[in-house]
């Protein structure tokens, strides 16, 4: 997909590099980090999330202790925020 766009993404491994509630707040700014929870991954029905209602506060450190607990990959392009892969999207939002 870089290629078909010919644009230079900077990853972030959330992974090796967990971000801190601060930095996800940030990430997040303007929009509700519930909406980026991975209701679907092996961590969130391992903690037993699932049909809880959760605050954004309580997100933010859930994702912020536990990354696999956010959608990925997340593409930050300009004020968009597209969670998972979904061509359409990323082609719309990635094109100069």
């Amino acid at each position: 997909m870089r290629s078909e766009l010919g644009v230079e993404l900077e990853e972030h491994d959330f992974a090796r590099h967990p971000p801190s509630v601060e930095e996800l707040q940030q990430l997040f700014a303007g929009r509700d980090p519930r909406d980026f929870l991975n209701a679907r991954s092996p961590a969130f029905k391992a903690r037993g999330l699932a049909g809880k209602a959760l605050s954004v506060a309580q997100a933010l450190s859930l994702m912020a202790a536990e990354p696999n607990l956010i959608k990925r990959p997340l593409t930050v392009a300009g004020r968009r925020i597209i969670a998972g892969f979904d061509r359409e999207q990323l082609t719309a939002a990635l094109k100069p």
